[in-house]
Order: structure tokens, then sequence, then C-alpha cells
């Protein structure tokens, strides 16, 4: 009887779990990040086999998720907008967000750097912001585009942000410039 026990709460474990698991490395494929019409961003990612690149009505930039995720709150999604912060000088950029974490108090930058991913140099911002069931995380890759940036965005209520975080990591960090760009 005990050893039923030790195996259903073993398994209760692992299905619990398994719901923010990572897909195995082989379940990944590269996407363009491509809107229905119009050209291409100069970037691409590795995603989950089953995600696609899709734009919503309604919800401006693309998303990047399972066909069933609904924006905005589907942690399952990548959101990918523009921003008029220019990259020219990432370290500024990081500088800056220090600065004005330490000013506001609705929301905190706990991880704020200026990193190189595919060979280019971004910003990734982990930004809280919200309270109790409304508190949320995100994780922004600023990419340069342009004489501006992209902004590759993923976000989790604070309770699942952690289980995501590899995930969420994997796929920003497989970032790499597209085929042909310059």
């Amino acid at each position: 009887m005990k050893i039923c026990f030790a195996i259903l709460a073993v398994l209760a474990a692992a299905f619990s779990s398994s719901a923010f698991a990572a897909p195995a490395a082989d379940a990944y494929h590269r996407v363009e990040l491509k809107p229905a019409q119009g050209k291409a961003l100069p970037y691409t990612l590795e995603v989950p086999q089953d995600w696609q690149v899709r734009q919503v009505e309604g919800f401006p930039g693309l998303w990047i998720g399972p066909a069933d995720a609904k924006p905005p709150e589907d942690p399952r999604l990548i959101w990918v907008r523009g921003s008029q912060v220019a990259l020219a000088e990432p370290e500024k950029i990081v500088a800056n967000i220090k600065a004005n974490d330490a000013a506001h108090a609705e929301w905190s930058a706990p991880r704020v750097e200026a990193r190189t991913v595919g060979g280019v140099r971004c910003v990734l911002v982990q930004m809280d912001s919200g309270e109790g069931d409304k508190a949320r995380t995100s994780l922004t890759l600023k990419v340069p585009f342009q004489n501006v940036s992209v902004d590759l965005v993923a976000s989790a209520g604070k309770p699942e942000f952690p289980k995501l975080l590899p995930t969420f990591e994997k796929i920003l960090f497989s970032m790499r410039p597209a085929a042909g760009t310059p």
C-alpha cells in the first residue's frame, strides 16, 4: 500500500511539473520574424516545433507560440514589438534602465545587462510589475533594428515565471541574424 502511494506521489509530481517543462532540444525549429504582409525582420528564433509566427487582430506586433495560445496573457507566447529606443550604445541603455528602476517603486528590473546574442549587441531586461494576482515578470531581449530596436518579450505571472525562465532564455538566446542580413 505504501508503495502505491509513493508511486502515485512521484507520478503526480512528474505531471504537475511537466506542464512547464521545456520541449526536447530536437523538438525546436528556426522561424523568421515575418508578418503576414511586408518584409521579415532581420532576425530568426528557434522555437518549439508546434509554435508559429502570427499576427493577431487588435494586438500590435508578432506573436510566436502555439496556435491555441491567446494574446496577450498566455505565457507560452513571445511578443515581438517595435521600440523607439536606439541601441547604438547598449551600455548607456542599461545604465538608464537601472537609474529609472531606482526612481520608480511600481516596477523593478532585477536583471539588466548588455550582452551579445548571435553576434549582435543587445540589451536583456527582466522586469517585475504589478501586485498580488496581477504581478508579472517579463524577460525582454532588445535587438537593434535600423535606427531603433525590436523587443522580443516573454512574460508570465510572477509565480510561473521561474519555471518558464529556462524555456524563455533558450528561445531568446537563440536569436540570430537572418540569412543575407548585412
